[in-house]
């Protein structure tokens, strides 16, 4: 694999990078002046990686299988934090979660959506959205554009919702910027070539 001095291996890790699990479905719990991060998984692989990317962030996480509260999926979740409130105020709107104005997902970023929802399909390499066109769904596609990554927003017809990078080139650019695999990706993980 060719090395990115902008890819996610060459960038220190941020609390901002927690921005790439937001563009997965994650959600933001806010208690007072503190706030906890989730996300529900389809792979145990998926949760442990992310816990592992949270502790590399200075945030203490852990992850469950989520039988009662989330049938078929894993969550993977911050604890709550102080640290945390800041990064989570500038998304909320209204009732809802949305990207603040000035958006920038970063590599550590973009590492963190492919954990979450990243897979190959028969057409390329999807990343996963929770909603088809929604504030959350248009920022990730614009975000993606932002990294040389076009891609092509589907419905859930479409096979999404979601993103689907199908282009050689632009497949071997975001392996290189999301870096190494982590253990049990196997296949749902970018190649090179």
């Amino acid at each position: 694999m060719q090395f990115s001095l902008f890819g996610a291996e060459a960038a220190e890790p941020t609390l901002d990078d927690l921005a790439g699990v937001l563009l997965a479905g994650g959600q933001w719990v806010r208690s007072g002046d503190r706030a906890r991060l989730s996300i529900v998984v389809a792979d145990a692989w998926r949760a442990d990686a992310l816990v592992m990317e949270f502790a590399a962030r200075g945030v203490a996480a852990d992850s469950g299988d989520g039988t009662a509260p989330t049938p078929g999926g894993i969550v993977a979740r911050t604890a709550f934090s102080d640290s945390l409130h800041a990064i989570a105020r500038p998304w909320r709107r209204g009732a809802n979660d949305s990207p603040p104005d000035d958006f920038t997902l970063t590599a550590g970023g973009l590492r963190l959506w492919t954990l979450a929802a990243g897979r190959r399909d028969e057409a390329g390499y999807l990343l996963a959205t929770a909603q088809p066109e929604d504030a959350v769904h248009r920022a990730a596609g614009a975000q993606l554009s932002r990294f040389g990554l076009a891609a092509v927003s589907l419905t859930r017809r479409g096979g999404g919702p979601g993103w689907r990078i199908s282009s050689q080139r632009r497949l071997r650019r975001l392996a290189e910027l999301v870096g190494e695999a982590p253990p049990g990706a196997g296949a749902d993980w970018p190649a090179t070539g």
